[in-house]
């Protein structure tokens, strides 16, 4: 699975003249080595043509393909980075070890690196492999990402199934005084509980008022009667993410608080329609933006529709006015349209979908409409 997804990334990398790759991003280093320590760097060269990518290897019948870390991960590379070197960092800085092992590729060249890779390793490596030239090739490391493979989608249907069955859950814990901060901490332990590593985000549970801020601060609000309540939350299940959010209602809501609910639920099932490889994901956005601003509210739909979820709760494609990316099978994206009144409501209403050929595949399946507690 590594090999192949290296190879990939080789012939990803051939057009654009660069002679070694170099990442450090703790969701790459995973996706194309296989290490699980996060602190490392991986340093591959590029060979020039694709089918040499096939062959390419050591004296020792190894890949050419080196892993750079201290002696709190020697032995983790040993046995989770199968068919590359460990090169241990002794006493030197990441920079210096690259730089040595730079030289015995080419005196000279161009280097591939991430996107987000830290400013302070960026500049360090520049000042100190000073005669290589280093290239942000972000958009070419991580394509591979974008489309799942089968072991990646059942990790993350078990990361969305975990999310379901919390949801669950805390429907027989919200009721009338209950805090924000309380069903936070419970939808967290409920998950972990049930074999999640760890949280893929800050849960976001905004009640009242607090619900008109997408990304709002858990507090210790106390839930009263007539509020709406959004509740965002994912977890990490053997690495791959997962990503939902519900609102409900406690007691009885206003009229236009239900009517607000029924044009976001209508604009989440209009772009779910629209899912299907092929598709320009600016286009999928305007199934749903488009809807909502018909209905006299496209004001308050300020972010994009959705995102890619895997390795990281952000990924790209995203479902945007701005992305013109055209989707594949397999793809992995959220579908979350949300109405927000300033100091007020709001409703966000977020499927998890996997992009197939002639449509798309559900994650999430927990109850859509409107549930009044």
């Amino acid at each position: 699975m590594f090999v192949s997804r290296r190879r990939r990334l080789n012939d990803e990398l051939v057009g654009c003249g660069v002679d070694v790759v170099i990442i450090s991003s703790p969701s790459n280093l995973y996706y194309y080595t296989g290490f699980t320590g996060g602190e490392a760097f991986f340093v591959m060269p590029v060979e020039k043509r694709k089918e040499s990518s096939r062959k390419a290897a050591d004296s020792s019948g190894k890949e050419k393909g080196y892993v750079i870390t201290d002696s709190r991960y020697y032995e983790q590379v040993e046995k989770e980075c199968q068919n590359l070197t460990l090169l241990p960092l002794e006493g030197k800085g990441y920079s210096e070890t690259v730089k040595e092992l730079l030289k015995d590729f080419r005196e000279k060249g161009i280097a591939a690196v991430e996107d987000d890779m830290n400013l302070l390793q960026y500049l360090k490596l520049s000042e100190t492999c000073q005669d290589y030239q280093f290239q942000v090739c972000g958009k070419k490391i991580n394509s591979g990402r974008m489309a799942k493979d089968a072991e990646e989608l059942d990790k993350i249907r078990k990361a969305e199934a975990i999310g379901d069955a919390a949801f669950s859950y805390i429907l027989g814990v919200i009721k009338p005084g209950t805090t924000e901060a309380d069903l936070a901490l419970e939808l967290e332990f409920f998950m972990k509980r049930q074999g999640a590593s760890r949280l893929s985000f800050d849960t976001i549970v905004a009640s009242g008022p607090n619900s008109s801020m997408p990304h709002a601060k858990v507090t210790d609000r106390k839930i009263a009667k007539g509020d709406f309540v959004t509740m965002d939350f994912g977890c990490v299940y053997q690495g791959y993410c997962s990503d939902m959010t519900r609102t409900v209602a406690v007691g009885e809501p206003e009229e236009e608080m239900k009517q607000v609910y029924q044009i976001v639920l209508e604009a989440n099932l209009r772009a779910m329609e629209g899912i299907r490889a092929g598709r320009r994901c600016d286009d999928i956005d305007g199934l749903a933006r488009n809807y909502i601003k018909e209905c006299g509210y496209g004001a308050y739909f300020g972010h994009g529709l959705g995102h890619g979820v895997g390795l990281d709760i952000h990924e790209e494609p995203r479902f945007s006015p701005k992305c013109k990316v055209i989707t594949k099978e397999n793809m992995v994206i959220t579908d979350e349209p949300g109405i927000y009144l300033p100091g007020r409501f709001g409703v966000r209403i977020e499927d998890l979908v996997a992009v197939k050929k002639d449509g798309y595949e559900t994650l999430s399946h927990s109850e859509k409409h409107l549930i009044v507690l």
